[in-house]
């Protein structure tokens, strides 16, 4: 726990001891800065100060002739005076010249070329216009211009009218086997609201989900039970909208916390992040995440999403999670190692705590089998789905699925209208196969088809790369997300 303690980035704000650490750090680089820029100051303060002190003395020099000659000028000089008089005049005369030689070297002129010397930059050509035949490339470039200007291109007419459409060859005959049909009348009004979801606010695409209406019976079974079972559909809402609902029902007073697990790290950062715009507050803030290696909370945090190893790990410290009043083991159907040791655990603490609302969260019809777990707690079902989804099942087998992958999106992408896609694959391995042949072909096509953003997306992969797939694909291009089991649950991409 130490060793991942050290490592563990706070993402809202840094220990004492680090800025302390970092603030040494900078201290002792100024130092060393200041001990290599000193010596270049001086000789450059050394510099200005003679060409000062030159000028200072020659005016020192001249003023003293003129003073000798105004004064002894009718006197008889001896044979020394005479001489020091001399010198002085021909040092002054010699200083003069060399002044004005440096003048006259200020002035632009031609020189005549030298081995020994190197000429000034600004006589040397630009680099564009260095190398063997560069004078006569320029020379062939502006008389085909000029050519071009005068007659035209012979093939102009040939580029300008479209000969051939992209042809997709090897294409994969698909069979419509089921249709499950959405909250949605029609497909149609179906792509037109994906179309302006953008437009929409925050608060019309929360009314839009179907837990929206289920809000006061959910909020009102909570009060009643202490252990709920909620099976929802996916993309219902239950992720992001049931500790909101909780924390307006007033389940987040007196310092206490709603905390909800997600069985990947990508999932808790996201919804954490998108909980946080809804509600208008900042990331780390009232609303943060938690995750191995990462930290984004405060002393504030009242909606934590966390990685189901995060609250073990709490268990460690605080056995009795005194600091929780609602906890949501989300996609309880995954049931990974992690979420079937938390249901023991919760389940514990559940009849030790009596006033721990404990809510488990699920997409699949096992629900039956958690309630029996729980003592037989209540199922709060929540129907519907935003959005019709139709399953398609290939004409045969493809002896190669991941060429078939790659040929499916093409084939999407040249014939359906815009929309993203998402492709599941096995493995790092085969994402990365998958994305060099769909970059090839894409390269291949060229502009004869529109634009198409390849994202992968596995768990090795750094977070800011993961984050990269929530970002909104640009108007007149399709994205296309190359993911494994990382992206099944708790994303809406």
């Amino acid at each position: 726990r130490s060793k991942d303690k050290d490592k563990t980035r706070n993402v809202v704000s840094k220990s004492d001891k680090k800025a302390f650490e970092e603030a040494k750090k900078r201290l002792k680089l100024e130092q060393e800065d200041r001990k290599k820029i000193i010596p270049e100051l001086r000789k450059k303060s050394r510099r200005d100060y003679l060409k000062k002190r030159g000028s200072d003395k020659l005016e020192d020099l001249e003023a003293d002739i003129a003073e000798e000659e105004y004064f002894f000028g009718q006197t008889k000089l001896t044979k020394r005076e005479k001489t020091d008089l001399e010198y002085k005049q021909k040092v002054l005369k010699l200083a003069k010249e060399h002044r004005a030689a440096g003048d006259i070297e200020k002035i632009d002129r031609y020189y005549i070329p030298r081995d020994d010397v190197k000429p000034q930059e600004k006589y040397v050509e630009d680099r564009s216009e260095r190398g063997q035949g560069s004078e006569q490339s320029r020379w062939e470039e502006e008389h085909m211009n000029a050519a071009l200007l005068k007659f035209g291109a012979k093939d102009a007419k040939e580029k300008k009218s479209k000969k051939y459409d992209v042809i997709m060859d090897e294409e994969i005959e698909f069979i419509q086997a089921l249709k499950m049909p959405g909250t949605l009348k029609d497909k149609n009004e179906s792509s037109k609201n994906v179309k302006e979801d953008k437009k929409m606010s925050i608060a019309e695409t929360k009314k839009s989900l179907p837990i929206y209406q289920f809000k006061k019976d959910l909020i009102q079974a909570v009060c009643d039970h202490q252990i709920l079972i909620i099976e929802g559909e996916t993309g219902s809402g239950k992720t992001t909208q049931i500790p909101q609902y909780l924390h307006e029902a007033g389940f987040t007073k007196n310092n206490k916390k709603i905390g909800c697990t997600q069985p990947r790290r990508v999932a808790a950062m996201s919804v954490a992040s998108r909980v946080a715009d809804e509600l208008g507050w900042k990331l780390g803030n009232e609303v943060g995440y938690s995750i191995r290696f990462e930290d984004c909370t405060s002393e504030r945090t009242i909606l934590k999403y966390m990685t189901d190893g995060m609250l073990l790990r709490e268990f460690l410290s605080e056995p009795d999670l005194a600091g929780y009043s609602v906890l949501i083991i989300d996609e309880a159907h995954e049931r990974t190692l992690h979420t079937d040791i938390l249901f023991g655990l919760v389940k514990d603490i559940a009849r030790f705590r009596p006033d721990l609302k404990l809510l488990i969260s699920s997409a699949t019809l096992d629900a039956q089998k958690f309630s029996e777990f729980f003592d037989d707690a209540n199922i709060f079902r929540i129907p519907g789905r935003r959005y019709p989804v139709d399953i398609y099942y290939t004409k045969a087998p493809e002896a190669d699925y991941l060429d078939a992958a790659v040929v499916s999106v093409l084939q999407i992408h040249v014939t359906q209208p815009l929309g993203d896609i998402l492709v599941f694959l096995t493995g790092q391995e085969e994402i990365e196969t998958a994305n060099e042949l769909l970059l090839e072909r894409t390269r291949k096509l060229g502009s004869k088809i529109k634009e198409l953003i390849i994202l992968p997306i596995y768990s090795t992969l750094p977070s800011e790369m993961q984050a990269k797939i929530f970002e909104p694909t640009p108007p007149n291009a399709r994205k296309v997300v190359l993911a494994t089991n990382i992206a099944e649950t708790s994303l809406t991409i």
